[in-house]
């Protein structure tokens, strides 16, 4: 199989020589229009057919979930909330960066994404570093000390060196824990130690906002857990007040279960001594 030789893309059937096609891991060929269509950063030696496939759907969900997340978010608050974008200078490279920790994802642009169809979204519940999960592992429980892990530093920046041991370039790098992707790396060739510091601002930002996410889900499932302690005791009063009275018991319970319920998707706020009000 030569260099000029043709080989048809596996998704559009477009033959396509060798430099503008990529090898997939389950072995077909993709082309490089079809490639814009994933994950910017995801390695084709890493990626079968059928996660390509899966890639392409979800991706545009993402991006569209974290725009209108972020809006809602948005209007409620005079904070940014992940809609603007943050530029970083990494040795002359341009990497633009923004978070939701409210949402737990972020997403990343260079020069290699931008030709991409959409933007990629990361999750700080994956941003750990890679570990083959067996099938029927939940990632969750088998990952979870990693996720949890609030001291965690775990964007690092990396130096290359020549063979006269000379730093040539440093580079973030971002694990992320996604048979596809395995790792984020944002390279800059730069030899000044002075530049470095663009590197190790970007990623002390991205360790950051992990650390403020986390912080803020521990948070939030302790005020949950106080809030469904309340409406426990609540329901139950209110259940022995009905029965005392003769009335329907089992619709004081059902509504119990519904401000539960609320609770949980974030439908329920604390008031004044406790009082739980739906929003």
């Amino acid at each position: 199989m030569g260099l000029f030789s043709k080989e048809a893309c596996t998704f559009c059937g477009k033959e396509v020589g060798a430099m503008h096609r990529f090898k997939l891991a389950s072995k077909e060929y993709i082309c490089s229009d079809c490639r814009k269509k994933l994950n910017a950063f995801a390695r084709m030696d890493y990626t079968s057919r059928d996660a390509a496939l899966r890639m392409m759907e979800t991706l545009p969900a993402q991006a569209a979930a974290y725009e209108e997340g972020v809006e809602k978010l948005q209007q409620n608050s005079r904070f940014d909330q992940g809609r603007n974008w943050h530029e970083f200078d990494l040795g002359g490279k341009r990497v633009n960066y923004r978070a939701s920790v409210q949402l737990g994802a972020f997403q990343l642009l260079n020069s290699e994404a931008e030709h991409a169809e959409t933007v990629p979204t990361f999750y700080f519940d994956h941003m750990i570093p890679y570990e083959f999960v067996p099938e029927g592992d939940t990632f969750f429980d088998s990952r979870r000390g990693d996720i949890m892990n609030v001291n965690a530093e775990y964007v690092t920046v990396e130096e290359t060196k020549d063979m006269d041991d000379k730093v040539t370039g440093y580079s973030v790098v971002i694990p992320y824990n996604d048979e596809c992707i395995r790792e984020i790396r944002l390279k800059g060739d730069v030899s000044d130690k002075v530049q470095r510091k663009g590197f190790q601002v970007l990623a002390d930002a991205i360790n950051r906002d992990r650390r403020a996410w986390l912080e803020n889900g521990i948070n939030t499932e302790r005020r949950n857990n106080e809030m469904q302690l309340r409406n426990l005791g609540d329901t139950a009063a209110a259940a022995l007040k009905a029965a005392v009275k003769g009335e329907d018991v089992g619709e004081v319970i059902k509504e119990g279960v519904q401000t539960a319920n609320d609770i949980e998707e974030g439908k329920v706020r604390r008031g004044l001594f406790g009082k739980l009000f739906k929003k």
